[in-house]
């Protein structure tokens, strides 16, 4: 899979008078590949996220009822693959669709036919990705749909 992170896209991002930025909303990226979830993360960071990471359906849950912020507002956004251990990222999604109320929501997945498309759309996907994806289109969707 093709992937760069050479360089964050922070062109809208401000910043204060010394220098340190004021726009850190936070992720949830739930992925069983472990080496594709640290590339997400990585990215997602350097891009000013604050990013918690699941491995499976269960902690996706888990963490998204624990990461809601001192405001109770949910993560700024969520990136879930549809196949994780256990139980699939889209019940997973479902079951969150209120804790998550608000959230930008991007689902990625292997095999994206339109089942899975569907699904998406009812849990409240605003978009999937189909694997492989290029890196930066996974952060420019998201940035651009967060700072909306």
């Amino acid at each position: 899979m093709p992937v760069s992170l050479a360089r964050p896209l922070v062109a809208a991002q401000s910043t204060r008078g010394n220098g340190a930025s004021d726009w850190h909303p936070g992720a949830l990226v739930a992925e069983s590949d472990p080496e594709l979830l640290r590339l997400i993360v990585e990215a997602l960071t350097r891009d000013g996220f604050i990013v918690s990471e699941a491995r499976n359906a269960e902690e996706l849950i888990e963490i998204a009822y624990c990461t809601r912020r001192e405001d109770n507002s949910p993560p700024a956004l969520v990136v879930s693959d549809v196949h994780l251990p256990g139980r699939d990222g889209l019940s997973a999604l479902d079951e969150l669709r209120q804790t998550l109320a608000g959230a930008v929501i991007l689902v990625i997945s292997a095999f994206p036919d339109d089942a899975v498309l569907a699904e998406a759309a009812r849990v409240g996907a605003v978009g999937v990705l189909g694997k492989p994806f290029e890196l930066d289109e996974l952060r420019t969707t998201a940035l651009n749909l967060v700072r909306r």
